[in-house]
């Protein structure tokens, strides 16, 4: 069997581990309002231009967001197995291990099959890489669509056929559409066209239409999705210049911005440190071919997008995933040279202490991975008070009972409760807020209690239980009726 299946298989494998969680614990909070949008997607008839979450309260809850395909098909694939979270994950699952090979091919093209192997290995064991390979989350779905993308378009340019156009174009403008940030990857896009054409580059009527064709649909889904928000609908923020992810430059002064995204995101959670020593050791590797330099390209694009969105960065992890797959490849690169996978005795006895200390690194690379992933792994228990809340929830309540949730504004609750309603922090429980859900239909207040003492809210705790009728009031969290 060759060594990128049996590469495939591994990754397979450690993608599934635990592939029934439900979906509570690290990330719920995007991975349950994609879940959100697949279910409601599934429900109420697979309209994919309307994109609908369960915290919209009395408006539609149609959200200006990406453009959800990756929902889509999952909503499609619930109309033929039946409504199950699992099927969810297996996609972005499949997406992932789709990766993976797309990083072998690419590397193999660009550089020669031993570092593309590496590529592929290390792709595929990186912490963050694995958990979100499994998650309930579009983000595998946009790398592939990246890697793809640009593979296919190395081969138009190689090849001159209509199909590797084609294929570049619908990759391409899917990972823009999934995640509008992907725009970076037009600079590798560029790098390789300006390497086939050079000065004449800007005189290929094809280039253009590609770019037209792939911008043209970008501009009228986002635009589409605005007017939902203006409509009455919600947001998950994509426009919040200089406020929430991006245009927040006056981080760029700040030291510690740069500690939190390059030693504690990129070093210690996506590659882990020997992985980072490894991606340092790699870069000062010598090209050997000049299309080899399309990963320089790829890692500088990167990183403008992480100075773009320098806030978002710094608060969710995943935006960072991009940055993972040039950063294999030089990882790959090192470890090509010093511990290539036709000859690992000639390494030992040629390079003894860099191959030595490379195999160190992947052994490391190994075992811190797997006690990151775990550690994410654990919150995803079946006794989780989100579920019990949930459960409970649609005991009580009708399915056209709206209900407000206490998490630190988490739709996980609203989407385990299979309910629509409102998200809300401690503080906002006053008589005033109240008054004003009930008027709007709220029926329910339901919130862990660890929520409260988290936010310094035990006022409000006592508070509800005064003045409402109280359900449910359980060690791990409270439910109180509005009526």
């Amino acid at each position: 069997m060759k060594k990128i299946y049996l590469i495939l298989l591994l990754a397979g494998l450690i993608r599934i581990i635990d592939i029934t969680a439900p979906i509570i614990g690290w990330h719920s909070w995007r991975q349950s309002d994609t879940a959100s949008i697949a279910r409601n997607f599934y429900e109420n008839g697979h309209n994919l231009l309307y994109p609908q979450i369960n915290w919209g309260g009395t408006g539609t809850g149609y959200v200006e967001s990406e453009f959800q395909i990756y929902p889509f098909i999952v909503s499609v694939l619930y109309s033929a197995f039946g409504f199950h979270d699992i099927i969810g994950r297996l996609l972005s699952v499949l997406f992932s291990l789709l990766t993976v090979y797309g990083v072998y091919l690419l590397v193999k093209k660009m550089i020669d099959e031993n570092t593309a192997l590496w590529s592929a290995l290390i792709y595929a064991i990186l912490p963050l890489n694995i958990f979100y390979a499994r998650a309930f989350m579009p983000d595998a779905a946009m790398l592939m669509c990246s890697v793809y993308g640009v593979y296919f378009f190395s081969e138009w340019l190689d090849r001159s056929n209509v199909k590797y156009f084609l294929a570049s174009w619908l990759f391409i403008t899917l990972a823009v559409l999934l995640k509008l940030p992907t725009l970076y990857i037009g600079l590798p896009l560029f790098y390789l066209a300006f390497q086939k054409y050079r000065g004449p580059l800007f005189k290929n009527i094809y280039l253009y239409i590609l770019a037209a064709i792939i911008l043209i649909p970008v501009i009228l889904w986002y635009y589409h999705a605005h007017q939902l928000f203006l409509n009455g609908g919600s947001s998950f923020g994509i426009w919040t210049y200089g406020q929430d992810k991006w245009g927040m430059f006056s981080l760029l002064i700040d030291p510690a911005w740069y500690n939190d995204i390059f030693f504690k995101s990129i070093a210690e959670r996506h590659l882990t440190y020997p992985g980072f020593i490894l991606l340092i050791a790699g870069l000062f590797i010598k090209r050997t071919f000049e299309r080899e330099r399309l990963f320089d390209v790829w890692l500088i694009a990167v990183l403008l997008f992480i100075f773009v969105a320098a806030q978002a960065h710094r608060a969710q992890e995943y935006y960072t995933l991009p940055f993972t797959i040039p950063a294999a490849v030089f990882i790959a690169k090192f470890l090509g040279k010093y511990l290539p996978m036709e000859s690992f005795k000639t390494a030992f006895r040629n390079y003894r202490f860099k191959s030595y200390l490379a195999l160190l690194c992947v052994m490391l690379i190994c075992v811190l991975s797997y006690l990151r992933v775990a550690r994410f792994y654990n919150g995803e228990v079946p006794d989780s008070p989100v579920l019990k809340i949930g459960r409970e929830m649609q005991n009580v309540s009708t399915p056209q009972d709206k209900i407000i949730t206490i998490g630190d504004g988490n739709p996980v609750y609203l989407y385990q409760a299979h309910r629509f309603g409102w998200t809300a922090m401690p503080q906002q429980l006053d008589s005033l807020f109240i008054e004003a859900r009930v008027k709007e239909g709220a029926k329910f207040i339901a919130g862990e209690k660890v929520i409260f003492e988290r936010n310094n809210s035990a006022e409000k705790l006592s508070f509800l239980m005064k003045n409402y009728r109280v359900i449910k009031n359980e060690p791990e969290y409270i439910i109180v009726g509005l009526e």
